[in-house]
């Protein structure tokens, strides 16, 4: 039966992403990805992106699937970016419903309870928000390659699930050799996205692997995509252009491992603070299937759920050791975590045990559907001023080389990035990495703004709610 309130809620998520992620202006990254690696030219086909990551490989870094997606969607123009966007967000929320089940539903049919839940706890606790859904390069590199992961981890989690063998996917010998090509390729692919998501995937499914060689359940499609996840994974890191980045940063004076790892730290346990409301549902499901005595009944699910927590866990842990933990690489942890947690919920649910009962989860609905109006609305009027003064922006950047100017200054935003929000602004410093993109797309000498703000922000995860008076500006 048609759940139309499932459909309901589906069409509103969709709605909400695509009009943000349509409307925000591009930053930074979105303008270096629309130019031709190498070049000041701008990308005009799909032969340029070919050139382009085949330079990036050598010269940047090694995650070419994610960015030659960006670079795609960049070239199809917003609307494009934004629809796709919009549906791949969607396609995470029903994909993290398919994986809590173990098996594919008709997205009509979802528990409107779960995808609620679903929704809410990413738009809680999913750190940076906006830059992981709105940015186009960003969401490339997260929002496109989680969904990606969760698709292809669809067979692996049913065959845990299942008593089965691997024949129940795909009859025949020549139809089972195009089903494990296609999960090597797959495999392949999403070992090649993301450095901390791909180390996870190949440490815990080498883990899976070898419980599903004591189970005598091993199947040559799960060795196939365990193949093409190490594959994929070695491609990424040994990139050429990985090594080329750390030299830079190390040529600068910029990076220092052992005084780094105790910020990386301080990143990783603010990550999980984020993440507490998720944790605690996690750790109270956990415990009350235990205490109802259901771990030896649904023993698989119970792994399998350890199996999908594990990989959030560790592509979080994994960042402690790398040169730079950006707030948004915990994405994998909170969807994962998520996934996790309504495998318990469904467990529950099928012995007809009340998790919550009617009265808290009305409470919880409502101071959710408070608190998103609230903060949609304030990001919707931070967007709408950001426009304004973004087109005030490029008027005065064209103003300025129509009359020969080729070192420009220009004002600063009155919005910054916040959590539900994103914004790549320039700095004063001609030399921070977000002025020279744009100088090479402008074609220009230098472009830097008026002046820096204040540090007197909390951090843009904590930052909720904005005013016209964001920050004071102190002239340089």
């Amino acid at each position: 039966m048609t759940n139309y309130r499932s459909f309901i809620y589906l069409t509103i998520i969709f709605l909400y992403v695509m009009f943000f992620a349509y409307n925000i202006p591009h930053f930074s990254n979105d303008f270096r990805y629309m130019l031709i690696e190498g070049t000041d030219d701008r990308v005009s086909s799909v032969a340029d992106i070919v050139l382009s990551q085949y330079r990036h490989y050598f010269t940047w870094g090694g995650r070419t699937p994610p960015h030659v997606l960006a670079q795609l969607l960049l070239l199809s123009g917003k609307l494009a970016g934004a629809f796709a966007t919009a549906l791949c967000f969607v396609l995470l929320i029903y994909l993290v419903n398919v994986l809590a089940k173990g098996s594919f539903v008709n997205p009509l049919k979802i528990e409107s309870t779960a995808l609620l839940m679903s929704f809410s706890l990413l738009y809680l606790c999913l750190r940076n928000f906006g830059e992981v859904l709105f940015m186009l390069v960003t969401s490339c590199n997260y929002l496109f390659t989680t969904t990606f992961v969760l698709l292809i981890l669809v067979p692996f989690v049913k065959a845990l699930e299942s008593d089965k063998d691997d024949s129940s996917l795909s009859k025949g010998f020549v139809l089972k050799n195009i089903f494990n090509s296609l999960i090597f390729l797959c495999g392949l692919t999403a070992g090649w996205c993301n450095e901390n998501t791909g180390f996870a995937l190949c440490f815990v499914t080498f883990l899976y692997l070898v419980y599903m060689l004591r189970k005598k359940k091993l199947s040559a499609f799960m060795v196939a995509g365990f193949t093409g996840l190490c594959t994929g994974f070695l491609i990424l890191v040994l990139s050429p252009g990985n090594a080329a980045r750390m030299h830079m940063m190390e040529s600068t004076g910029g990076f220092d491992y052992f005084s780094h790892i105790f910020t990386a730290i301080g990143v990783f346990n603010l990550s999980l603070l984020e993440n507490l409301p998720l944790i605690i549902a996690f750790l109270y499901l956990l415990f009350t299937v235990y205490k109802k005595g259901l771990i030896k009944k649904y023993k698989q699910s119970i792994v399998c759920t350890l199996y999908l927590y594990a990989i959030g866990f560790v592509s979080l842990s994994v960042m402690i050791f790398s040169p730079n933990f950006p707030a948004r690489s915990a994405t994998v942890f909170t969807v994962f975590t998520l996934i996790a947690s309504l495998k318990l919920y469904y467990i529950l649910k099928k012995e007809q045990i009340t998790v919550v009962n009617r009265a808290f989860f009305y409470s919880y609905s409502v101071i959710f559907s408070l608190y998103f109006l609230i903060t949609a609305t304030n990001a919707l009027e931070c967007l709408s001023r950001l426009n304004d003064e973004f087109v005030q922006r490029e008027n005065s950047i064209k103003e300025q080389i129509a009359n020969g100017k080729t070192d420009l200054v220009v004002k600063p935003f009155s919005v910054v990035s916040s959590r539900y929000i994103f914004v790549g602004d320039i700095h004063a410093d001609s030399n921070y990495f977000a002025n020279k993109i744009l100088s090479r797309y402008y074609r220009i000498s230098s472009i830097v703004r008026t002046c820096d703000e204040k540090k007197t922000l909390p951090h843009s995860d904590l930052l909720i709610i904005q005013s016209k008076t964001v920050f004071k500006c102190k002239a340089n």
